[in-house]
């Protein structure tokens, strides 16, 4: 599977215009259509990126959600989240992708998937909106369009902040549409922070290329270690918060990652069990059989 570490590999690959700047980049749909690839296989990018989708045939997977049958859309790609599309050149819309690197430009501490957990790759549910959500939406890319176009001495910095309305506006529609078990990560006391901050590491450990031993992504004692915390307490906490012990948030982040990956790679099950940290194939499988009543390789073929 292909994987694009920068904006100009992306852009290059999928065939559009080169990006103007290194770690953002903001796009009309249209723009696009004459030369992107319509078709695109499995592939991963390093980045974020945040769609609205007004018309257009076909559809884009990202992870284990589709834009399917949808219109007014808006959805997202995150960081090492399994992206493929069969697309008409008909698509209308906007879109901005950006790096981890540009979010933290105000403020190298924040973490955007801390800030926004809807951007974490098992929550990126698309949104369907209203015609009057959607022009609210639009003047907003519109603004964040003319900046990058102008591009003179101050658009990045006024970019940077329009994204952050952006986002703000999505993160108040989640809370909106999402039923609040699973939007309630955006409050801010302690324990729910907590509970960000462990899903958070939950999925960048699942990053490829890490270095792990005997599984210790897969133990709930691994991720108390890296918060400071008693096993037993991030538990309590976790139940507290997300109506799930911590075994079931990293078991859900697993087989979310796995099942993405059976439906849209062509990887086998001992690949698939390397890059989930599993030493020995069989106890993915046998991990995925407990989960979903069936083994990988039945999962794939239904």
């Amino acid at each position: 599977m292909d994987h694009y570490h920068t904006l100009r590999e992306y852009c290059k690959a999928i065939n559009i215009k080169l990006p103007q700047w290194e770690e953002f980049d903001a796009r009309r749909f249209k723009d696009n259509m004459k030369t992107v690839h319509p078709k695109m296989p499995p592939f991963k990018h390093e980045f974020y990126a945040i769609a609205l989708k007004l018309e257009g045939s076909g559809y884009t997977t990202t992870g284990n959600y589709s834009t399917e049958n949808l219109k007014a859309t808006i959805f997202f790609n995150s960081p090492y989240q399994i992206i493929r599309w069969d697309i008409a050149p008909d698509w209308e819309g906007y879109y901005i992708i950006f790096s981890e690197d540009f979010y933290q430009r105000e403020d190298t501490k924040r973490k955007i998937s801390t800030d926004f957990p809807f951007l974490l790759v098992d929550n990126t549910v698309p949104l369907t909106l209203s015609s009057e959500e959607a022009k609210g939406f639009i003047h907003t890319f519109e603004e964040i369009l003319g900046e990058h176009k102008k591009n003179d001495p101050t658009s990045k910095t006024i970019c940077y902040f329009n994204t952050q309305v952006l986002l703000q506006k999505v993160a108040r529609l989640f809370k909106e549409r999402v039923p609040s078990k699973q939007q309630s990560f955006t409050q801010r006391d302690n324990d729910l922070d907590l509970v960000s901050r462990f899903k958070t590491l939950v999925e960048t450990c699942f990053y490829p290329d890490q270095d792990f031993e005997n599984g210790e992504p897969h133990k709930v004692q691994y991720y108390a270690k890296q918060l400071h915390l008693h096993p037993n307490h991030l538990n309590a906490v976790a139940k507290r918060i997300a109506s799930q012990s911590a075994s079931e948030i990293i078991y859900k982040h697993m087989l979310a990652l796995a099942k993405s990956k059976l439906r849209n790679t062509n990887k086998s099950i001992k690949e698939i069990a390397f890059e989930l940290y599993y030493n020995y194939p069989n106890h993915f499988a046998n991990f995925f059989k407990k989960q979903m009543g069936v083994t990988p390789n039945q999962y794939r073929k239904s």
